[in-house]
């Protein structure tokens, strides 16, 4: 290789980044429009179902429930303490669960 085309080489490997480039852009992650829908995807448990499987868990009685953001959002009493859900409405499975503020 020739002088000039090393030099080249080097030039171009010591530049800075330019600043409008962000080198740790983070990956993009899946984004579903029923999760800015006010209402659960066709293949998503009855409202009903939901409750069914948070009774028989212990969670009664069930104060409120909200379909926000992709997931229900409940609160229930379980165990004499009232608690914050957040429940994945295709299969009911219990995603959060912190104590209602």
């Amino acid at each position: 290789m020739s002088f000039i085309v090393t030099i080249m080489l080097v030039s171009n490997l010591t530049n800075p980044i330019p600043p409008g480039l962000d080198p740790n852009k983070p990956a993009p992650i899946y984004d579903s429009p029923d999760l800015y829908e006010a209402t659960p995807s066709v293949i998503a448990l009855d409202p009903s179902t939901i409750r069914s499987k948070l009774y028989n868990l212990g969670f009664k009685p069930i104060t409120s429930m909200h379909f926000v953001g992709g997931r229900w959002k409940i609160q229930a009493v379980y165990l004499g303490e009232l608690r914050a859900l957040e429940v994945n409405p295709d299969n009911g499975i219990i995603i959060a669960d912190r104590p209602a503020k």
